[in-house]
């Protein structure tokens, strides 16, 4: 499955870790948006071992699971490329 990986965190060193953790599982789609394409036992550790940087009171971190026919709704405004295994995208 698809998943979008939001996060806003505060502490530049927790950030870089969990940006360097996901760069690992997926794809960077934004500054702080990872789109990655995982099985749900690989997700669900990826997302235990995020929970262990992220600070509850200071950070805020999305998990968006995405299902193929969804994903294959995105429209796309920029030059940026997304993939997913069965998905095709309109670029406007």
């Amino acid at each position: 499955m698809t998943y979008l990986f939001c996060y806003d965190i505060t502490d530049t060193h927790r950030r870089n870790r969990v940006a360097m953790a996901l760069d690992r599982f997926g794809l960077r789609v934004q500054k702080s948006v990872f789109q990655c394409d995982l099985p749900q036992a690989e997700a669900d550790r990826l997302k235990a071992f995020l929970l262990t940087i992220v600070l509850e009171d200071e950070d805020s971190l999305f998990f968006y699971p995405v299902c193929t026919d969804c994903f294959g709704k995105v429209h796309l405004l920029g030059d940026q490329v997304l993939s997913s295994p069965n998905a095709s995208f309109e670029v406007l």
